[in-house]
């Protein structure tokens, strides 16, 4: 009896030992991940990386892993012909296969949000210095503006076209009194806009966006992506 408890105890530590060193090489691998991330692909700093696979050792051997996750408090983007910052970026990466040098990977499938700040919106549109962009409620964002005298407010619906965002419809206009033409001008000014996002966080491309309180909220998806340490 006591030889098979002894067996039982050499076991568990045994098992122990073997979760330990699979943490601690956890550990290793998400800190040499965001070492080569950092500064890379747009990332700002040195990025957060966890690693969600266990156990990890095995994954070692294939190079492969089932899931990948990057945070970072800003990512450098451009759009419109200037540069941008997207913050609060995350992104969710699953079946990551390792290059041999490790200079590189791809990607089954990601995704990955971020959120852009009203007045970076406002300027990658190209809008007049005189409109302001604001959080409108639900699914729009509010336009002031300020024409001949006369207080303007109106919201718009954004919309995606692949990695373009694009002004998909004004709303009525309000403070615009009897002035002609004042509501076909402002319409025409802010209807025809969008901006083109490039330099894509980790190879995700643009799915969807989502005005908030505290800015325009971004979606992003891909399948079969490439991402670059170097």
């Amino acid at each position: 009896m006591r030889s098979l408890i002894k067996a039982v105890i050499a076991v568990v530590v045994l098992a122990g030992l073997l979760v330990g060193a699979d943490r601690i090489a956890v550990v290793v691998a998400q800190n040499q991940a965001a070492d080569k991330l950092a500064g890379r692909q747009g990332i700002t700093g040195k990025p957060s990386v966890s690693i969600g696979d266990f156990p990890f050792l095995t994954d070692l051997i294939s190079r492969k892993v089932d899931s990948l996750h990057i945070s970072a408090a800003a990512v450098q983007l451009s759009g419109g012909g200037q540069s941008f910052q997207l913050n609060d970026f995350a992104a969710d990466l699953k079946g990551v296969q390792i290059s041999g040098n490790e200079s590189s990977a791809t990607v089954d499938s990601g995704t990955g949000t971020g959120r852009v700040s009203y007045q970076q919106v406002q300027t990658l549109l190209g809008l007049d210095s005189r409109m302001s962009l604001g959080y409108g409620g639900p699914g729009e964002v509010k336009v002031s503006a300020s024409m001949l005298g006369q207080k303007l407010g109106t919201s718009v619906k954004l919309r995606t076209e692949g990695n373009k965002v694009v002004v998909d419809s004004v709303g009525d206009l309000s403070g615009v009194g009897a002035l002609p033409g004042i509501s076909s001008a402002v319409s025409a000014a802010i209807g025809t806009k969008s901006f083109t996002l490039q330099g894509m966080p980790v190879g995700l491309d643009l799915d969807q966006v989502t005005p908030q309180p505290d800015g325009l909220a971004l979606k992003f998806r891909g399948t079969n992506v490439h991402l670059s340490s170097n």
